[in-house]
């Protein structure tokens, strides 16, 4: 939270490749994880990640790049120079139905001794379960606090954490993820679902958490852990979105929809004072995709192609660019920075950005007021942000009574008194729809419109896929809004360039098929 930080290429609250991850596939399928390798290597860099949303990875540098060079040496030739025998290798499953059978999860029986035990067995404590977590900003000690009043409440569970960065529990847990050291949970962002799932190395929540209990949450909360139309994670706070900011020196009163806003930002435009009635990262895809769902579009389809052709994307292209070509409401450059700043000096009476920013309005010396984007007028529909969170996913490996106790730690920690915890400690929006109905976001203004507009938001779809959808939407985008682009023309030739990519992807066989 609190400053905005420099861009990140990596797609925003989704997954970011590296060259190691896809070599944990099994030794028996080596020109799967060559073909993998190599498009990895060949990937362009995906669509912005911003720094300062909790949760976020720093950009890998130089540094990163030799690292996982050498990783990727060191894995071929390691499966080059000595070939495992066949019961030293664990394989990866390849396929996994969405729920999982009672007696797949029953545990592994014990092997009986042939002789005695030269000492007595030891006296059965607590059951220990082990998950990992990448969380910052102080939120391991709040983790600490709920995992305290887990164990008081269910003293025959012992719950050990452990604090990775996120490369590195990316990377560790790929790696580990099929041997008794995998860890039954992950508690992480949700781009990690797309590479997960598509491994086989997570266990689908409908087949231990209780449908009933989903009921509780956003749908959008829900929808950034779906993959393949299969749930893979629960989430215990939620937001990363997109929201209006307005400067109350300049905005009485928020337009109910957009023709209303459009002539009111007219009249708050003054070009010959640089002063515009809204400044936004224009260029960025992340920023189309609001109005994208306002005009009933979204990115990728329910089996997660990409669906860029579309007259929702037309009809959002030619909204966007009117803003700046015909209303003339927006400067003619405006980047992340440069939004910011003018929106800072009072030269701007909106702007659209994060709620991961929204600490650095509330110190910026304005009086400003936060809300949802108005009502499309066209299609009566709001505009629906991206959303991401943090969310808690069941390793494959997880069996019997550990799965169990997962699965009862997993409730607790996503239950309304844990986000309430998270809300009030650490100003976490919540997934939970009750919480959000707290006093603490109620009567405070700027959370309440936040809220607002998380509400009304969708998903960052997790699936892989999503990257080439990035791919296609930035490369035209731009265009667009200089106008070297027809608006006409750019919904094909943006899914022509996510087509292309996918054709790049590796053939998959999944646990989320």
């Amino acid at each position: 939270m609190g400053k905005r930080k420099c861009l990140v290429l990596g797609a925003f609250g989704h997954s970011q490749y590296n060259c190691v991850q896809y070599l944990t596939l099994p030794h028996e399928a080596p020109v799967k994880r060559l073909d993998w390798l190599m498009f990895v290597l060949k990937m362009p860099p995906p669509a912005p990640r911003f720094r300062g949303e909790p949760g976020s990875p720093q950009g890998w540098g130089v540094r990163g790049a030799l690292v996982s060079v050498l990783l990727v040496l060191a894995v071929l030739l390691v499966a080059c120079s000595s070939k495992p025998t066949p019961t030293a290798v664990r394989q990866a499953p390849t396929t996994a139905p969405a729920t999982v059978a009672k007696s797949a999860l029953a545990p592994t029986p014990a092997v009986v001794p042939t002789e005695p035990a030269a000492s007595p067995a030891p006296t059965a404590g607590p059951l220990t379960i082990t998950y990992w977590e990448e969380e910052g900003d102080g939120g391991d000690v709040l983790l600490d606090e709920l995992a305290a009043a887990f164990g008081k409440a269910n003293p025959d569970i012992r719950v050990k954490r452990v604090h990775m960065s996120y490369q590195e529990l990316r990377d560790r847990f790929q790696a580990v993820s099929q041997t008794p050291d995998a860890p039954e949970l992950i508690r992480c962002a949700s781009d990690f679902v797309g590479p997960f799932s598509a491994l086989g190395l997570l266990m689908p929540v409908t087949a231990t958490v209780d449908a009933g209990r989903l009921d509780a949450f956003f749908g959008g909360a829900l929808e950034a852990a779906i993959v393949r139309g299969t749930l893979w994670g629960v989430p215990d706070n939620y937001g990363n979105h997109l929201m209006l900011i307005y400067n109350k020196a300049l905005v009485n009163d928020v337009p109910a929809d957009t023709n209303a806003w459009i002539v009111q930002l007219k009249t708050l435009t003054v070009p010959a004072k640089k002063q515009y009635g809204l400044v936004y990262a224009f260029n960025e895809p992340f920023w189309l995709m609001p109005w994208l769902g306002g005009f009933d579009g979204w990115p990728l389809d329910a089996q997660d192609t990409p669906t860029l052709a579309t007259p929702a994307m037309a009809d959002a292209l030619q909204f966007v660019r009117d803003l700046k070509i015909i209303h003339k409401v927006v400067p003619d450059q405006a980047d992340y920075e440069g939004a910011y700043e003018l929106f800072k000096s009072g030269q701007a009476a909106y702007i659209i950005d994060g709620a991961w920013n929204l600490t650095r309005y509330q110190d910026v010396g304005l009086n400003v007021g936060v809300t949802a984007l108005p009502k499309v007028t066209q299609t009566g529909l709001f505009p629906s942000p991206m959303t991401s969170g943090k969310y808690w996913l069941f390793g494959r490996q997880a069996q019997g009574a550990k799965l169990e106790a997962a699965r009862k730690f997993v409730d607790a920690m996503t239950a309304a008194p844990a986000q309430t915890a998270w809300l009030e400690k650490m100003g976490r929006l919540p997934s939970n729809r009750a919480v959000a109905q707290n006093p603490k976001i109620t009567a405070d203004p700027l959370l309440a419109g936040a809220m607002a507009q998380l509400s009304k938001g969708r998903g960052l779809p997790a699936a892989e896929e999503m990257r080439c959808a990035w791919q296609g939407m930035s490369k035209y985008l731009e265009g667009v809004m200089a106008g070297t682009v027809a608006v006409q023309d750019a919904p094909e030739l943006m899914q022509a360039e996510a087509d292309a990519c996918i054709a790049e992807m590796p053939s998959q066989t999944t646990s989320s098929k």
